[in-house]
């Protein structure tokens, strides 16, 4: 449908009608569920292996605990849109995108040019969180732009772009661990997830559609797909698994990285671990971070910060701290659940050491804004899908924190002489477990799903 406004224009393609039918079965909510169960049964490759965990576990009580991940949206401001301008052989493209080496590919390739034959203008992206690697958007409209021989500019709806997402994957953990005496001695997890890094190499470098990406690599296992699944913590026997999922969904990077699942089934199960060994939360923490000093003061800082009560029940506080591309970073919150049962997050004092900082205000930007992005992702309402459809299909409808439910900030950004590290992920991947542990410590029941809400199991 083409006509001189965007609204013409979509208003055209909703009186169309088009139907779609799946080419083999239409993925929801169950089968992904079914998936993520059947990679742990059909085996995991190991990624990590410190120390001897079976002689850590022989003999000894081990301590279990399931955690799973929901499919996360991007959510950003603007959906996917793009320009293009075709002059004899050459082709102009305005874009909004993280990957402009790839969008001029995907124009270049849509209509049979070389790519020094296409000039691409990157414009402000207006929000991604990642959603923007995408460039499928620019081969469309430069096969627009060819067929109709006038400059088009082609907006995706947001139903279309909430529909389309590459969503952050779903993820299971199994995680088991042995307690010596107020430390943690035996670590091992088994992480059930798509091989999402590799699906999203495929195609940002190689160009590969994301049905093909998807199927291409549902077997695969990615180590870096975890993200830093390795602790920050001094535990002498570690191993960390890897069990390939299918889900059927196309899935990509988001703020945060795959640190986001990872963190979290960690920093809960360190937790719970705590408790079962009777030493509170933070001294549990910091009495195996002798290793860590940086993170060992943020965290200090943090818990003095926020006014640390010891996490005890009624009290409403939880700790999670995390390490990841030469960043740290430790978060208390204080959180509850409302009378209408969603999650409120009163507080949130983060504490970060990122090395050196070339403009400080920045870097205490980039933590209040992952602090808020991460709180959104973990409090949100969840995305569905029913019959290969997901949902929900709009900004009002995915639970976005409004400013009334923004909790108080509190940043401390740590001087430092060391290198720099990385910032914009950080506070975004550690403050979910810090919710989940405050919600623990007021109502003393545990959340091990994401998104957190009563009812979740």
């Amino acid at each position: 449908a083409v006509a001189n406004t965007w609204w013409a224009a979509n208003i055209a393609v909703d009186a169309v009608r088009p139907r779609f039918a799946p080419v083999d079965t239409w993925p929801d909510d169950t089968s992904i569920a079914k998936a993520l169960d059947a990679a742990f049964a059909e085996g995991a490759t190991n990624f990590v292996d410190i120390g001897d965990l079976n002689a850590s576990y022989k003999g000894q009580r081990i301590y279990r605990a399931d955690y799973s991940i929901g499919l996360a949206a991007h959510a950003a401001i603007e959906p996917m849109t793009a320009t293009a301008k075709l002059d004899g052989d050459q082709l102009q493209l305005w874009i909004a995108t993280q990957a402009p080496g790839r969008a001029r590919l995907a124009a270049a390739e849509a209509i049979g040019l070389s790519p020094d034959q296409v000039i691409v203008h990157a414009t402000q992206v207006g929000g991604s969180f990642g959603r923007k690697y995408e460039t499928e958007i620019a081969g469309e409209v430069a096969l627009l732009a060819q067929k109709l021989k006038r400059p088009v500019q082609l907006t995706w709806s947001r139903p279309e772009d909430m529909m389309q997402d590459r969503f952050r994957p779903a993820a299971k953990a199994k995680m088991t661990a042995r307690i010596a005496p107020a430390r943690i001695d035996g670590w091992g997890a088994t992480i059930a997830m798509p091989a999402s890094m590799a699906e999203f190499r495929a195609r940002l470098f190689d160009g590969k559609d994301a049905a093909t990406a998807q199927a291409s690599h549902a077997a695969t296992a990615d180590g870096l797909s975890l993200g830093s699944a390795v602790l920050p913590y001094g535990i002498p026997n570690i191993r960390i698994d890897h069990a390939p999922a299918d889900i059927g969904i196309p899935t990509g990077r988001m703020r945060g990285g795959y640190d986001a699942l990872s963190v979290f089934f960690t920093e809960c199960f360190v937790d719970e671990l705590a408790e079962l060994s009777g030493v509170e939360p933070f001294s549990f923490r910091m009495g195996m971070l002798g290793g860590n000093a940086r993170l060992a003061f943020c965290l200090s800082q943090a818990a003095s910060l926020g006014g640390w009560e010891g996490g005890a029940q009624g009290t409403g506080q939880g700790l999670s701290c995390h390490a990841m591309l030469g960043g740290h970073i430790a978060i208390l919150a204080e959180a509850r659940v409302g009378d209408d049962q969603r999650v409120r997050v009163s507080k949130l004092v983060a504490v970060a050491d990122v090395g050196r900082t070339a403009h400080p205000d920045i870097v205490r930007q980039q933590i209040e804004g992952g602090l808020l992005f991460g709180m959104a992702t973990a409090t949100g309402n969840a995305v569905r899908i029913k019959r290969g459809i997901a949902s929900p299909q709009r900004l009002g409808h995915i639970g976005l924190p409004r400013l009334a439910e923004c909790p108080e900030i509190i940043v401390e950004v740590i001087r430092s002489k060391e290198s720099s590290g990385g910032v914009s992920d950080l506070a975004a991947a550690a403050v979910a477990p810090a919710i989940a542990n405050a919600l623990h410590a007021g109502s003393g029941r545990r959340f091990r799903s994401l998104p957190l809400s009563p009812v979740n199991p």
